[in-house]
């Protein structure tokens, strides 16, 4: 079975994008298993469906597992869109399991997405039995103050002295699957450089750790932004590009940032 695709990336978050109409929906775990391996497939963190009508993300884990949205994926989402003529406008709204999300196409062609309110309180959304915010954690030596809140998704942040990436791969792995975290969360560890700039990595449920995460970029801003860290508008810098997230003054988080095709063609699927 050939199915036509195409490859897209955020900041170096990478995704495979079909049609809804390409894929037969009871082969779908098994496709997005296959195709998202990264040595026997194409490989990439994420898998999305386009509905057209009405214009619908659907979002999916390398592992095959639903999640509501995709920051960066739904700006790669809306470059496919205008890339296979699906959209000719320059503001639209795609549905999304976290609500409908307002996108508009600024003159230098980044996207700028309103993101929504967080949601600090509701337990129900972070699959967590109470409120979770500066909570202690400690993993051998290393002490961490948790703040877990729903962004378009669940997301917990961690302000950190430094990155580093085999610590935050161990760790990340063992705050995501914590007991306490249900749902299991999204772990983003963030660097503060100052009041208009910080550095993070995201160790993603269902799929490890990435190189960006687009509304991890919008939550760590919003905690770092509510804890005095930084200011309503912060640089936030990934080591594949940047993303410029904004709070406006009713508390709306809006993210800006780019998507690239990198990839087009069929990708041979062999059911088992």
């Amino acid at each position: 079975m050939k199915i036509p695709f195409r490859k897209y990336h955020g900041c170096g978050n990478d995704f495979i994008i079909v049609q809804e109409e390409e894929i037969y929906p009871e082969l779908l775990q098994d496709l997005i298993i296959q195709s998202c391996d990264r040595h026997t497939g194409i490989g990439a963190d994420g898998f999305i469906v386009v509905r057209k009508e009405p214009l619908e993300m659907l979002y999916y884990n390398q592992d095959g597992s639903r999640a509501p949205m995709c920051g960066n994926g739904i700006r790669c989402f809306s470059q496919f869109c205008i890339d296979e003529g699906i959209i000719h406008k320059k503001e639209f709204v795609v549905k999304t399991l976290a609500g409908d999300k307002i996108i508009r196409v600024l003159d230098d062609q980044t996207f700028q997405v309103n993101m929504s309110k967080p949601e600090f309180d509701d337990v129900s959304l972070t699959g967590t039995s109470k409120r979770i915010w500066d909570e202690m954690y400690t993993i051998e030596d290393r002490h961490y103050r948790l703040h877990t809140l729903f962004q378009s998704t669940i997301h917990t942040v961690v302000f950190v002295d430094e990155l580093n990436v085999e610590w935050m791969r161990k760790d990340g792995k063992i705050i995501c699957e914590d007991p306490m975290f249900s749902l299991q969360t999204n772990v983003n560890f963030v660097q503060c450089i100052d009041p208009t700039h910080i550095q993070m990595q995201t160790y993603e449920r269902g799929c490890g750790m990435t190189l960006a995460c687009g509304t991890g970029a919008c939550a760590s801003v919003v905690c770092a932004y509510q804890l005095g860290k930084c200011k309503d508008t912060v640089e936030v810098l990934l080591p594949k590009g940047h993303l410029k997230i904004h709070i406006d003054t009713h508390g709306d988080v809006y993210m800006t940032g780019n998507a690239q095709c990198i990839a087009k063609g069929e990708y041979v699927y062999e059911t088992n």
